[in-house]
């Protein structure tokens, strides 16, 4: 018998191979495209009716309604430091599930899901950017597009910072 367990049934290395993909939903920020680990994302919307609420983080537009659970709304472009908000009526919301509470991201677009082997996956350089930089898992590479993987856990933490500090 086989040593490697997918060998025994005619799997072989390439299954294996196949369930160390990991899937990112792909979104644009401005000129860039990011990189959104699909298991954190609970749904993509338009963003309509927004209610503002004093005294939050520059980066959090406002609250919206999604079925009865209140969900902050984060500028993602204003979090890490672009000058102008975004449209939201032009804008869609990646909602993400951040356990015990919902947030959406606001982006310009989503595109689709790509998945990626830990190969095509390089930590994330020093870009001289603590807001941008602090925030990404890593680099990806699909086909002849560069996704700038964003890390979920940090985005979420800094988000409750930013309504703790107010």
């Amino acid at each position: 018998m086989s040593a490697n367990p997918h060998d025994a049934f005619g799997f072989g290395d390439e299954a294996h191979a196949e369930q160390a993909k990991r899937e990112f939903l792909t979104c644009r920020l401005g000129d860039e495209l990011y990189g959104i680990d699909i298991l954190r994302v609970q749904e993509i919307r338009g963003v309509e009716q927004v209610t503002r609420v004093p005294g939050v983080a520059p980066f959090v537009r406002g609250v919206i309604n999604l079925r009865g659970a209140i969900v902050p709304i984060v500028d993602l472009g204003l979090m890490f430091g672009f000058p102008e908000p975004l449209v939201l009526a032009d804008a869609s919301a990646v909602v993400l599930n951040g356990g015990r509470r919902l947030v959406g991201l606001v982006v310009n677009a989503v595109s689709d899901v790509v998945a990626l082997t830990d190969e095509q996956i390089a930590p994330a350089p020093d870009f001289g950017n603590a807001a941008v930089g602090a925030a990404l898992a890593g680099i990806g590479r699909h086909e002849d597009q560069t996704l700038l993987l964003l890390d979920v856990e940090h985005l979420l933490a800094r988000i409750r910072e930013g309504r703790e500090r107010t």
